[in-house]
């Protein structure tokens, strides 16, 4: 028996499929460096299929030779080898072969068959962070309030949160997520005494709200109406130079705002910005054929860093998970279809550019960081052993790269 065979017969045995929703029948083939394994799911869960033959049929298969499966089972693993999916998404979808609707209803599941096997083999997970202080009992320092604004000549009733006092900080959210994905800097005691925190949830997201006619209506995000949409909030809430801060797609309109509009920041920190990528506009993250909450935690959960510390990590995906139909894949509309036909034209930033970059980020990789920067005339930051999500994943570890940018720049201010 191989060390694999062994860790199946003992996941098999040990895997719980709580919270992956309502389990219907599904046979799929993993090829491991090698070897098949066959699974079969149904409403009791998880069982092996010891004939892998001729004579056996399957949904699906995937399949990860020698070398993905050694990368995988470093610890840590390197960046595009954090989990099935990130292979999918780096490698490419060769590795997939059969019914791809039964692939994408039950990629959650074989995230945790295939992480519970790559732990088995190499004695265990990666190590994680520890956990952020819990604040203690009692009101949070954050108030919410609505906000209407005029965005091309259409009403916008928005959601915002904010905290503090000082320079004034306006926080951008990720594709398909919302405000809470900032929670941990809106109540960071230390720095409440000399920033003010604004963070808003975009049309279609969140608590804010979609157009009326949303049921009848595809969203599909543009360059130019999400900057409408940022500078119209900075108008409505009378914000003198801030410091605008964005993750993601809230990264990419960042840096398109530091160059077309910078005059009107103190500075800019792009997150994980980039100038686009086409890889990450998909069909699974809307279709009628599988689950888009379900899947869109697969699909960027392989972008979370291994050492990301557990609370965090599964508090981002809960995000993800109640965003709104066809909401994540509207947002990659913009940063995949619409921007990178845009970026070429953009020309220096005209306010300091400070670009963020996660080691674990293949959505915009450190490659596409530094483009970026060097073509903005930015800085780089890179963040190693952070993931895409660095301010809700692991807000301690961000702490040590955001503070001193945020320092700095309005220290520079004060001057």
């Amino acid at each position: 028996m191989t060390q694999i065979d062994e860790a199946v017969r003992e996941l098999v045995s040990q895997l719980d499929l709580a919270g992956t929703g309502g389990l219907g029948d599904c046979r799929f083939l993993l090829r491991l460096a090698g070897e098949k394994h066959g699974f079969a799911v149904n409403s009791e869960g998880l069982h092996s299929e010891p004939e892998t033959g001729l004579n056996s049929s399957w949904d699906f298969d995937i399949t990860l030779d020698a070398a993905i499966w050694q990368a995988m089972c470093t610890s840590p693993a390197p960046r595009g080898f954090t989990s099935a999916q990130a292979v999918v998404a780096t490698v490419g979808e060769e590795v997939i072969r059969g019914d791809r609707q039964t692939w994408a209803r039950y990629a959650v599941v074989v995230d945790r068959v295939v992480a519970g096997v790559r732990d088995r083999v190499r004695g265990g997970a990666a190590p994680r962070h520890p956990e952020p202080p819990r604040r203690s009992a009692g009101l949070s320092p954050i108030t919410g309030r609505y906000l209407t604004v005029d965005v091309e000549g259409s009403s916008r009733r928005l959601y915002f949160e904010e905290s503090g006092h000082g320079q004034p900080v306006l926080c951008l959210h990720t594709a398909g997520a919302d405000s809470r994905q900032f929670r941990y800097l809106l109540e960071n005691q230390q720095l409440l005494e000399r920033y003010r925190f604004i963070a808003f949830d975009m049309p279609w997201h969140g608590r804010s709200e979609p157009p009326d006619d949303w049921s009848s209506t595809r969203y599909s995000l543009d360059t130019a109406t999400y900057a409408a949409t940022v500078l119209a909030v900075q108008r409505a809430l009378e914000l003198t130079a801030p410091i605008l801060m964005g993750c993601s797609m809230g990264g990419a309109i960042a840096l398109y705002l530091a160059s077309r509009h910078g005059e009107s920041y103190r500075g800019v920190c792009a997150l994980e910005g980039g100038l686009g990528n086409p890889g990450r506009f998909i069909n699974w993250t809307n279709t009628l054929e599988a689950d888009h909450s379900a899947f869109l935690t697969s699909w960027v959960g392989g972008l979370i860093a291994p050492s990301s510390p557990t609370g965090p990590r599964n508090q981002t995906l809960w995000g993800y998970a109640q965003s709104g139909p066809g909401v994540y894949q509207g947002d990659t509309h913009f940063y995949s279809n619409d921007l990178p036909h845009i970026a070429a034209s953009l020309g220096p930033a005209q306010c300091p550019l400070y670009v963020f970059s996660g080691e674990y980020d293949y959505s915009a990789t450190t490659e596409m960081s530094r483009e970026a920067a060097d073509r903005l005339g930015g800085v780089l930051i890179e963040m190693k052993g952070a993931g895409h999500f660095p301010m809700s994943e692991d807000p301690e570890a961000f702490l040590q790269h955001l503070v001193p940018v945020l320092n700095k720049l309005t220290d520079d201010r004060s001057k």
